[in-house]
Protein backbone atom coordinates (compact mmCIF):
# COMPACT_ATOMS: atom_id res chain seq x y z
CA UNK A 1 0.00 0.00 0.00
CA UNK A 2 1.43 3.38 -1.11
CA UNK A 3 1.53 6.11 1.64
CA UNK A 4 -0.93 8.09 -0.33
CA UNK A 5 -3.65 5.61 0.37
CA UNK A 6 -2.37 4.47 4.34
CA UNK A 7 -4.06 6.21 6.77
CA UNK A 8 -1.92 7.95 9.41
CA UNK A 9 -4.25 7.43 12.31
CA UNK A 10 -5.12 4.09 12.37
CA UNK A 11 -7.61 2.58 15.18
CA UNK A 12 -7.10 -1.20 14.89
CA UNK A 13 -9.79 -3.20 17.14
CA UNK A 14 -9.10 -6.72 18.84
CA UNK A 15 -12.75 -7.82 19.74
CA UNK A 16 -13.44 -9.98 22.41
CA UNK A 17 -16.01 -12.27 20.42
CA UNK A 18 -18.67 -11.89 17.75
CA UNK A 19 -21.43 -9.91 19.77
CA UNK A 20 -19.14 -7.16 20.50
CA UNK A 21 -17.89 -7.18 17.04
CA UNK A 22 -21.61 -6.53 15.86
CA UNK A 23 -21.75 -4.16 18.60
CA UNK A 24 -18.70 -2.22 18.35
CA UNK A 25 -17.22 -2.93 14.68
CA UNK A 26 -19.36 -0.89 12.56
CA UNK A 27 -18.58 2.17 14.39
CA UNK A 28 -14.81 2.01 14.67
CA UNK A 29 -14.76 1.77 10.78
CA UNK A 30 -17.63 4.95 10.40
CA UNK A 31 -14.36 6.62 12.66
CA UNK A 32 -11.87 5.04 10.97
CA UNK A 33 -13.88 6.78 7.38
CA UNK A 34 -14.05 9.95 9.23
CA UNK A 35 -10.34 9.93 10.60
CA UNK A 36 -9.03 9.64 6.64
CA UNK A 37 -11.18 12.11 5.59
CA UNK A 38 -10.53 14.89 8.00
CA UNK A 39 -7.12 13.93 9.66
CA UNK A 40 -4.93 12.56 7.19
CA UNK A 41 -1.92 14.29 6.87
CA UNK A 42 1.48 13.24 8.56
CA UNK A 43 1.03 15.29 12.36
CA UNK A 44 5.12 14.30 12.49
CA UNK A 45 7.76 13.95 10.42
CA UNK A 46 9.56 11.16 11.69
CA UNK A 47 6.31 9.39 12.60
CA UNK A 48 4.03 7.62 10.60
CA UNK A 49 1.63 5.96 12.01
CA UNK A 50 -0.47 7.00 14.96
CA UNK A 51 -2.13 3.52 16.10
CA UNK A 52 -4.81 3.29 18.84
CA UNK A 53 -6.25 -0.11 19.25
CA UNK A 54 -9.38 -1.17 20.55
CA UNK A 55 -9.60 -3.94 22.58
CA UNK A 56 -12.96 -4.89 23.54
CA UNK A 57 -14.02 -7.26 25.85
CA UNK A 58 -16.41 -10.40 25.58
CA UNK A 59 -16.77 -13.78 25.93
CA UNK A 60 -13.73 -15.21 24.52
CA UNK A 61 -10.79 -12.31 25.09
CA UNK A 62 -11.27 -10.24 27.99
CA UNK A 63 -8.37 -6.76 29.04
CA UNK A 64 -10.13 -6.40 31.97
CA UNK A 65 -8.99 -2.64 31.82
CA UNK A 66 -10.62 0.82 30.80
CA UNK A 67 -9.16 3.93 28.80
CA UNK A 68 -5.46 4.15 27.89
CA UNK A 69 -2.78 1.42 28.88
CA UNK A 70 0.57 0.31 27.11
CA UNK A 71 1.87 3.50 25.28
CA UNK A 72 4.38 1.97 22.79
CA UNK A 73 6.34 4.53 20.78
CA UNK A 74 8.49 2.84 18.17
CA UNK A 75 11.04 5.12 16.28
CA UNK A 76 12.78 2.57 14.09
CA UNK A 77 9.29 1.66 12.25
CA UNK A 78 8.05 5.00 13.07
CA UNK A 79 5.08 4.62 14.39
CA UNK A 80 3.66 5.12 18.08
CA UNK A 81 0.76 3.26 19.57
CA UNK A 82 -1.51 3.05 23.33
CA UNK A 83 -4.20 0.10 23.18
CA UNK A 84 -7.59 1.37 24.68
CA UNK A 85 -9.65 -0.96 26.99
CA UNK A 86 -13.38 -1.10 25.97
CA UNK A 87 -15.41 -3.50 29.37
CA UNK A 88 -18.36 -4.82 28.16
CA UNK A 89 -20.27 -2.25 30.39
CA UNK A 90 -19.13 0.47 28.34
CA UNK A 91 -20.64 -1.18 25.11
CA UNK A 92 -23.15 -4.57 26.04
CA UNK A 93 -27.09 -2.79 26.23
CA UNK A 94 -25.26 0.95 25.47
CA UNK A 95 -26.99 3.07 22.93
CA UNK A 96 -24.91 3.96 19.46
CA UNK A 97 -24.32 7.70 20.89
CA UNK A 98 -23.10 6.31 24.01
CA UNK A 99 -20.26 4.14 22.23
CA UNK A 100 -19.79 6.69 19.95
CA UNK A 101 -18.80 9.07 22.82
CA UNK A 102 -16.63 6.60 24.54
CA UNK A 103 -14.53 5.79 21.33
CA UNK A 104 -14.30 9.42 20.26
CA UNK A 105 -13.72 10.41 23.98
CA UNK A 106 -10.57 7.79 24.51
CA UNK A 107 -9.42 8.46 20.95
CA UNK A 108 -8.99 12.31 22.03
CA UNK A 109 -7.20 10.85 25.07
CA UNK A 110 -5.23 8.82 23.05
CA UNK A 111 -3.79 11.27 20.63
CA UNK A 112 -2.75 13.77 23.72
CA UNK A 113 -1.16 10.74 25.50
CA UNK A 114 0.58 10.81 22.00
CA UNK A 115 1.98 14.25 21.80
CA UNK A 116 3.14 14.08 25.43
CA UNK A 117 5.59 10.97 24.92
CA UNK A 118 6.50 12.66 21.23
CA UNK A 119 7.41 16.09 22.70
CA UNK A 120 9.25 14.24 25.85
CA UNK A 121 11.39 12.34 23.24
CA UNK A 122 11.83 15.68 21.31
CA UNK A 123 10.23 14.38 18.47
CA UNK A 124 8.37 17.48 16.41
CA UNK A 125 4.80 17.37 16.39
CA UNK A 126 2.17 19.57 14.22
CA UNK A 127 -0.30 19.60 18.01
CA UNK A 128 -2.16 22.39 16.75
CA UNK A 129 -2.92 21.14 13.33
CA UNK A 130 -4.03 17.69 15.14
CA UNK A 131 -6.51 18.94 17.56
CA UNK A 132 -8.23 21.31 14.35
CA UNK A 133 -8.44 17.72 12.52
CA UNK A 134 -9.46 16.03 15.55
CA UNK A 135 -11.92 18.57 16.20
CA UNK A 136 -13.75 18.00 12.52
CA UNK A 137 -13.62 14.04 13.36
CA UNK A 138 -15.17 14.28 16.16
CA UNK A 139 -18.19 16.85 15.10
CA UNK A 140 -19.30 14.85 12.48
CA UNK A 141 -18.55 11.55 14.31
CA UNK A 142 -20.86 12.60 17.01
CA UNK A 143 -23.62 14.41 15.04
CA UNK A 144 -24.77 11.18 13.19
CA UNK A 145 -24.82 8.76 16.86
Amino acid sequence: MTQENKAFITFGSQMGDTKAAEVVQPHLIELRRILKTYANVPYSSEIDEFAPIARVDGDIWHWNFEGCRKLRLNRKERYITVDIGMPRNRWEGASAKEIRCYLAENLKQALELFVKRLKKEKISVNEERLFQDYAKVEDEYLRFG
